[in-house]
């Protein structure tokens, strides 16, 4: 069934009050669209919609900003099939919802079963893995007809910029699930506004103003029955463990979570940037054959504190081009151990990465 919506009559005062909130919440998306620097005139929007209240409510805002924010926007569903006839009204809700809103709409369909045996992923990895390449195929097809000679409607034709529905109360649950895996201060931070093409710019709401804000419009979605099943960590920590701390220890503990993600990838940035310009005023990455090297001035990191230290190497790593996938903290502290030990020390790392201890610098390299 699809979710439902109290009516509201415009010329009364609970319509009058609708409106206010209305204009509240569509001006707190603005402002944190231009605080975070999400959307500039002339992108190419797509909005990953999945027919659930919070993509719904993405789509709306968008359409009615549109205007303001001088952009074209479509929306793509993605069908992962895996939920039989509950999958195909979601497509059917969504194709609906579009032609109302007078939104360009398509709608793919991936074999997330499949993907799942050839990949090794989970079924929630894979999912989201397919989801994201399935969004960001239909992105850039629809930056690309904006670039076409005939399209005289913007001055700017802007790059594909993927907009998906995270908000406040996800990003609680990802920080409180970051922080039971023993992630670092970056995922302790959370979701970032924007990663690359990809933006979030619900990110500032909860989950409850979200709904309100759909029933005051008498706007409708539908429910993914997968969400109350409990089976799934983070669905686990949503319908549990959240509950259960705003109810026992603080009504506000998933906004606070929040808050303190906002502060952490404050400090986070902080680092990195730190860290990059303590690399910039050494000796630059070197390429010496097939092997690129980057050296770590001893004399200067061992005064540093050691969380230092650790951004440091995670920035030489970076520019060495080194995916960090399969590194643990074991391997950062093997690296921060080593400015302290003599020359001739070496250690073999993840990815064929090779720390060699030199006259007074740890010379990281990888073939």
């Amino acid at each position: 069934m699809y979710g439902s919506a109290v009516r509201q009559g415009q010329g009364t005062p609970a319509g009058r009050a609708a409106d206010n909130n209305m204009d509240k919440l569509q001006n707190q998306v603005l402002k944190f669209i231009r605080e975070n620097d999400l959307i500039r005139r002339g992108n190419a929007v797509t909005v990953g919609l999945s027919g659930g209240a919070d993509s719904v409510c993405l789509l709306l805002v968008l359409k009615d900003l549109r205007q303001l924010l001088k952009i074209r926007l479509q929306a793509v569903h993605v069908n992962h099939q895996l939920r039989g006839d509950e999958a195909v009204r979601d497509e059917a809700f969504c194709r609906e919802l579009c032609s109302r809103f007078g939104v360009p709409f398509s709608a793919v369909s991936v074999n997330v079963r499949a993907f799942v045996g050839s990949s090794g992923m989970t079924e929630e990895e894979a999912a989201r893995t397919l989801r994201y390449e399935a969004l960001q195929k239909a992105a850039a097809a629809f930056a690309a007809e904006m670039q076409e000679p005939d399209r005289q409607d913007l001055k700017t034709p802007g790059r594909a910029v993927v907009a998906v529905a995270h908000h406040a109360d996800d990003q609680a649950e990802t920080i409180l699930l970051n922080l039971l895996r023993g992630s670092g201060l970056k995922g302790l931070g959370g979701m970032r506004p924007k990663r690359d093409n990809i933006i979030r710019p619900l990110l500032g709401l909860s989950r409850s103003s979200i709904r309100d804000y759909l029933a005051e419009r008498n706007i409708s979605f539908v429910e993914d029955s997968t969400n109350f099943e409990n089976d799934h960590t983070r669905n686990r920590i949503r319908n549990v463990i959240l509950p259960e701390m705003e109810q026992s220890v603080n009504d506000r503990a998933a906004e606070h979570l929040a808050a303190a993600g906002a502060v952490i990838l404050e400090a986070d940035d902080y680092l990195a940037a730190e860290a990059a310009a303590f690399l910039e005023a050494g000796d630059p990455a070197e390429q010496q054959g097939d092997v690129r090297r980057i050296s770590l001035r001893q004399t200067l990191l061992k005064e540093k504190a050691q969380i230092f230290r650790r951004y440091v190497i995670i920035e030489a790593l970076r520019r060495l081009g080194v995916p960090l996938k399969d590194w643990g903290r074991q391997h950062f502290s093997e690296i921060d151990a080593a400015l302290f030990k003599p020359k001739g020390t070496h250690l073999d790392l993840p990815g064929g990465v090779c720390a060699d201890n030199q006259y007074r610098e740890t010379v990281l390299s990888k073939k």
